[in-house]
């Protein structure tokens, strides 16, 4: 089971910004990527945010996906249920769901890996 994560922003989404940072992290846009500590998820871009599928969370997953919503100002929207945002530096958060700050890769993993709790995916 995969564990779709939305980056989005209440104040627009830069889509080259989100390109660039990508790049940065080796990860092209609209591509799957492998990491090399047995990490996968997909990546699609549109003109609104970003879909991550998490096939295999793992540090280096949730690293690139901190980077890329540090640097573009993104909120971190995991698809497991709860009315909440992770926010990794500054975004605009929708009215609806509660901003929870993650200061580090490590605490995104660790959230995402509760996510994945929630939704019955797994972790690699």
């Amino acid at each position: 089971m995969t564990l779709d994560v939305f980056l989005e922003s209440d104040e627009g989404f830069d889509r080259e910004e989100v390109e660039r940072a990508l790049a940065r992290n080796g990860v092209p846009a609209d591509a799957t990527v492998t990491t090399a500590d047995g990490g996968e998820a997909s990546v699609s871009l549109d003109d609104d945010g970003s879909v991550i599928e998490i096939e295999s969370l793992t540090p280096e997953v949730a690293q690139i996906m901190f980077d890329v919503a540090r640097t573009a100002r993104l909120a971190i929207l995991p698809a497991d249920g709860t009315p909440t945002a992770l926010v990794a530096g500054e975004a605009a958060v929708p009215n609806e769901l509660k901003p929870v700050q993650v200061d580090s890769a490590a605490e995104l993993f660790e959230s995402l890996r509760r996510s994945e709790e929630l939704r019955g995916a797994r972790s690699a």
